[in-house]
């Protein structure tokens, strides 16, 4: 969603050139549409796969950098075992700068990379902006499995510190996750907010939802997201048992997300009574989702660690009422709604009860103040994000400025 809305808002943008989007090959037309909008400036270029002796080279190295890295955690500081896995870092890396890139003739040189993601192997040769939207995998331990996560760490810190500059949406993370966890001097950070997604497609019609998904006919809270455990979607289910004693037997409760029912979050919906009310859909595709908000009593967001949260404010736009929890993060996401999104402690689920009721028992007033709030933090398009975005990148062409002390 970052790239597709960070890309249109370039599009309006006169001084830039050329947009050069980057996709795995077969993959390109999920970035057709957004190609268009650059009105001739925009092309992909296509990322082949290894062949297969390189994919099992780089397996190998990565296994073997994994170990190190877990050696190293573990008090192992040797020489011999530092420079073992700089040895691996650096072979990987030569794997994939050989990774066949095919780029079209009609666009020149690169000036820049924006990489959206610090899951990058290969080395640069040009400037490049690394963008860091949060570390919550080395937050939390369920994200990754435990033997990546030493050399997960290592990666994002040694792929930071190539990087002309690193930039982020938030305040927060920058200061939590990308100086905080990955050590990475506070001068060479960026921070560039975004804007309210301007990608929201058009919903399903309701007699097509209500064939898909009957609970869309009843009153529900809706929650999409993966089940990991900084969702807490365990705080929700305890709510929605407490929010039936409270006077509200009717509420269901709509996940979506990933396929499939972690045990202990299946235990917790036997445990308190409501697995009959808790409607799981898996993954649906965004018009379903737009319709589900659409006809939901309100989207609750209980996470506890997030960057932003776009599902607040795509649940406003449909005529959702929203209310989240009360974390550094979504406090500086949702500040400019000035408090029209009520927020609450995330680990205590009678807390949730009480928001949850406020809001339905005003459900109209408060939707009405959210919609008004919503339109004024819309002001802020994604066109100004690319423009302050375009400042950064040629900042990042014309040097370094955090090895300039500046």
């Amino acid at each position: 969603m970052f790239v597709h809305n960070l890309a249109r808002g370039m599009a309006a943008v006169e001084e830039v050139a050329d947009v050069v989007l980057v996709v795995h090959a077969g993959d390109e037309s999920l970035v057709a549409e957004t190609v268009a909008a650059g009105d001739g400036r925009f092309a992909t270029a296509s990322l082949h796969p290894l062949p297969r002796l390189q994919r099992w080279r780089q397996r190998w190295h990565r296994s073997r950098h994994r170990r190190l890295c877990d050696r190293i955690a573990s008090g192992v500081h040797a020489e011999k075992v530092l420079a073992r896995r700089r040895r691996h870092e650096a072979m990987i890396q030569q794997i994939f700068a050989g990774q066949r890139l095919d780029l079209s003739p009609n666009f020149g040189e690169r000036d820049v990379w924006l990489l959206p993601h610090v899951d990058v192997r290969r080395p640069f040769a040009e400037p490049s902006v690394v963008v860091v939207h949060d570390m919550v995998t080395l937050h939390f331990s369920d994200v990754m499995e435990k033997r990546k996560v030493e050399s997960f760490r290592r990666n994002c810190q040694q792929v930071v510190r190539q990087a002309t500059l690193v930039g982020t949406m938030s305040r927060t993370i920058r200061d939590v996750d990308i100086v905080g966890l990955l050590g990475c001097p506070q001068n060479k950070v960026r921070v560039v907010p975004g804007a309210v997604p301007t990608d929201f497609g058009e919903p399903v019609g309701t007699d097509e939802l209500l064939r898909r998904h009957p609970v869309a006919g009843q009153p529900y809270l809706l929650y999409p997201a993966g089940y990991r455990s900084y969702k807490n979607h365990v705080t929700l289910v305890e709510a929605l048992a407490l929010l039936h004693q409270a006077g509200h037997p009717e509420l269901q409760l709509v996940l979506t997300g990933f396929e499939g029912l972690p045990e202990t979050l299946a235990g917790q919906l036997q445990a308190v009574g409501v697995m009959e009310h808790v409607h799981l859909l898996g993954v649906v595709d965004r018009p379903t989702l737009a319709g589900l908000y659409q006809h939901a009593a309100m989207t609750v967001v209980p996470s506890l660690y997030e960057q932003g949260s776009y599902p607040v404010v795509e649940a406003i736009h449909w005529g959702s009422p929203a209310a989240c929890s009360d974390i550094p993060a979504l406090r500086e996401y949702l500040e400019k709604l000035q408090g029209a999104v009520p927020f609450f402690d995330a680990r205590e689920p009678r807390r949730v009860v009480d928001v949850v009721a406020a809001v339905l028992a005003d459900r109209a007033s408060v939707l009405a103040r959210q919609q008004a709030a919503l339109t004024q933090m819309a002001t802020r398009s994604w066109q100004t994000v690319a423009e302050e975005w375009i400042t950064v990148l040629r900042e990042a062409v014309q040097g370094n400025p955090a090895k300039r002390g500046r």
